[in-house]
């Protein structure tokens, strides 16, 4: 029987999603799904579908007043980031519990998440705003530095990335072009040697994977990490109101010092793979985290 008092928004139904929307469909949710895909993979596992793109706010709004959302249902998305500025949009307008749209924000907009990182006493590589290939050029003159990454504000996608030693720029290879993910300003970062991590952060739980080898770092492996690390992240997202979510931070470690390079909101890759190695159903436990706030993760999935 369908259960309209388990309503659940679900942004965006294709292959990667399916694992979530079957474990929503055997949990009985009345499944309100879209994608700009009409043959997106998931759509007949909605219970209603809507052919438009998580980023059309107001298809989005419209639909919310047509299905009758209120505060009492649920969003979930586990697409591409950008999709949370459209739950969060549609969260704010319907009352529905959700991290709002300044927090969407600061994890999206790298200017925006260093000014946070270092407000939380977290520290990253020596970082300024450019604006153009001129600035560039100011910047480069006057540092003292050698390697270097340029990274656009929006951008969670490699191609918008990119590395080069002082020595030999790649000016022809830098687009300035202003798109959805560079929206305003390059940042350029001194590179930082050390062991490249991802910390996984999901209620007072964590665990570290290897960034390179994607090796699960088990609490008994001999890799110290400063003892401060865990706790100043913790405290972002209590800062942002997110310690209900499961948070991503990639991190480099050198000794007791380090770097904090980013934040991500999607499920996290490495973990998904242990979990399916461990025979552990993360689709489940995940939707705990992001719908109850539990982190019901099993510990071997910790470090």
């Amino acid at each position: 029987m369908i259960n309209k008092n388990k309503k659940i928004l679900f942004l965006g139904c294709n292959t990667d999603q399916l694992g979530y929307l079957n474990e929503l469909k055997n949990r009985n949710y009345y499944i309100v799904g879209i994608d700009q895909n009409n043959n997106a993979p998931g759509k007949n596992l909605c219970n209603v579908f809507y052919n438009f793109g998580y980023d059309d706010v107001d298809e989005l709004i419209a639909m919310g007043i047509s299905e009758n959302f209120s505060e009492s249902d649920y969003i979930f998305t586990a697409a591409a980031q950008f999709a949370n500025l459209g739950a969060a949009a549609f969260a704010n307008r319907f009352n529905i519990s959700f991290p709002s749209l300044s927090s969407i924000k600061i994890c999206l907009d790298k200017t925006e998440f260093y000014d946070s990182f270092a407000a939380n006493n977290l520290p990253i590589p020596a970082t300024s705003k450019i604006k153009d290939e001129h600035e560039l050029k100011q910047y480069l003159a006057s540092s003292s530095g050698t390697n270097f990454y340029l990274k656009s504000d929006f951008s969670k996608n490699p191609n918008y990335v990119y590395r080069f030693n002082k020595n030999n720029i790649p000016w022809d290879s830098f687009c300035w072009v202003k798109d959805r993910y560079l929206q305003e300003y390059y940042v350029i970062q001194e590179e930082f040697l050390g062991r490249s991590i991802r910390i996984n952060i999901y209620g007072d739980r964590y665990n570290i994977f290897d960034f390179v080898t994607s090796t699960h770092i088990k609490p008994n492996d001999p890799f110290l990490i400063n003892a401060e690390i865990i706790p100043k992240l913790q405290q972002f997202r209590k800062f942002h109101n997110m310690q209900n979510w499961l948070l991503k931070f990639d991190v480099i470690s050198a000794d007791q010092d380090y770097v904090v390079l980013d934040v991500g909101m999607d499920p996290p890759s490495r973990m998904y793979k242990l979990a399916s190695e461990e025979g552990i159903n993360f689709e489940s436990h995940y939707l705990d985290q992001y719908l109850n706030g539990k982190a019901t993760y099993p510990h071997e999935l910790d470090s």
